[in-house]
C-alpha cells in the first residue's frame, strides 16, 4: 500500500498498470489523479483521460483494451466500481482484472477511485493508494514538502499554524497555503493576516482560554471578534454547539472519524473537541452546558447581549 504522501515519489520510479485510490477525502483522491496525469505525462483534455462512472466488469475491460488515437498513454479513471459481494461472480471478476493487467503493455493506467479497498489490495497487478484523511502530522508535513518545491521557506510552527486554522482540511490547507506562498512571506504574522481561521478554531481558541481561566484572554478574544463585525449570537450558537460536542466525546466511546460522521463536522472539529475535553470533567461539561442553556434564554428575552456573553463567559471559566 502506497500512502498518499508517498505517491509522487513512487510514480518516479515505478510504472504502475492500475491503482486503487481508496479513502474518504475527496481532495486527496483528485490530487492523486493529477499526480498520476503529471508522472505519466497525460493531458486530462478529454482525450488522454477516459473516466468511466459505475462500469461494468466489460465496460473496464474494453476502456482499458481500446487504444488512443491522441497519445501513448491513457489513463482510465473509474468511479463507483463494485466488485460481487462474494462467491463465483466475485472470483470471476478478480481474476478477469488480474488477466487484463498481467497483459498489460503500458498502454494504459487505470485509476479505480473508491472508498474502501476492500476486494482491491489482493488481486495481482492492482496497488493501493491511501487517501484517507491525514493526520496532524501529516498535514504540515504535506505543507512544508509543498513550500519546498515552491522554494519558499516554512517553519515547522508556521506549518503547524495553517493546518490549525484550516482544521486540517487539505482544501482549505492547500489554498491558504498557496495563497501565502503567492504572498511570498511566510511567518506568523502574514498567516494571522491572510489566512482566513476555520470558525471552529475560533472557537477553540476562545474555549481554550476558558479553560485555562484566562479570563482577560478570553474576553479579549471575544471583544475582538465582535469588533471585527462577528455577530454577538452567531458566536453564541458556535460555543454553544461546541461544548455539547465537547460533552458528547468525553462520555462517547465511538472513534473521532465515527462522531465526526455522527456530528456531521470535520475530524478536525472532533480533535480539537477531544482536547479541550481532556480539561474537564463530565460533572463540568454537564454545567458548563446548564450555563449555556441559561444563556440561551436570556438572550430569547432580548437581554443585552454583550452583558449576557461577559457572565457565560466568567461563568465556564469558574467551572
Amino acid at each position: 500500500m502506497i500512502k498518499f504522501l508517498e505517491l509522487r515519489e513512487k510514480l518516479k520510479s515505478n510504472v504502475y498498470n492500475a491503482l486503487c485510490v481508496f479513502g474518504n477525502d475527496g481532495w486527496l483522491k483528485k490530487r492523486a489523479v493529477e499526480n498520476v496525469c503529471d508522472a505519466y505525462g497525460i493531458v486530462d483534455d478529454g482525450f488522454g483521460v477516459d473516466r468511466l462512472e459505475s462500469p461494468t466488469p466489460d465496460d473496464l475491460t474494453l476502456a482499458c483494451l481500446t487504444p488512443s488515437m491522441f497519445c501513448d498513454k491513457r489513463l482510465i479513471v473509474c468511479q463507483d466500481f463494485a466488485l460481487p459481494d462474494a462467491g463465483a461472480k466475485l472470483l470471476d471478476a478478480k481474476n478477469r482484472l488480474s488477466d487484463l493487467l498481467k497483459h498489460a503493455d503500458g498502454s494504459f493506467c487505470l485509476l479505480i477511485l473508491t472508498d474502501s479497498d476492500k476486494g482491491f489490495k489482493d488481486i495481482a497487478g492492482v496497488e493501493t493508494v491511501d487517501c484517507n484523511r491525514l493526520d496532524r502530522a501529516s498535514v504540515i508535513k504535506w505543507i512544508e514538502s509543498y513550500c519546498k518545491r515552491q522554494n519558499v521557506a516554512i517553519d515547522r510552527l508556521c506549518a503547524d499554524r495553517i493546518a490549525s486554522y484550516c482544521l486540517m482540511d487539505m482544501a482549505r490547507v492547500a489554498v491558504e497555503t498557496q495563497k501565502l506562498i503567492d504572498y511570498g512571506q511566510i511567518d506568523p504574522e502574514s498567516i494571522d493576516l491572510l489566512v482566513h481561521r476555520d470558525a471552529e478554531y475560533v472557537i477553540f481558541d476562545l474555549s481554550g482560554a476558558i479553560a485555562n481561566k484566562n479570563a482577560t484572554r478570553a474576553l479579549e478574544i471575544y471583544r475582538g471578534l465582535i469588533a471585527r463585525g462577528e455577530d454577538a449570537r452567531a458566536l453564541f450558537g458556535l460555543l454553544y454547539s461546541f461544548y455539547r460536542r465537547v460533552y458528547y466525546v468525553k462520555t462517547s466511546e465511538y472513534n473521532s472519524d465515527e462522531i465526526a460522521s455522527y456530528l456531521g463536522v470535520k475530524s478536525g472539529a472532533v480533535t480539537f473537541a477531544r482536547e479541550t475535553a481532556q480539561r474537564y470533567k463530565p460533572m463540568q461539561l454537564k454545567r458548563a452546558l446548564d450555563y449555556l442553556a441559561l444563556a440561551d434564554e436570556r438572550l430569547k428575552s432580548f437581554v443585552d447581549e454583550g452583558e449576557v456573553m461577559n457572565i457565560l463567559i466568567m461563568q465556564l471559566i469558574s467551572l
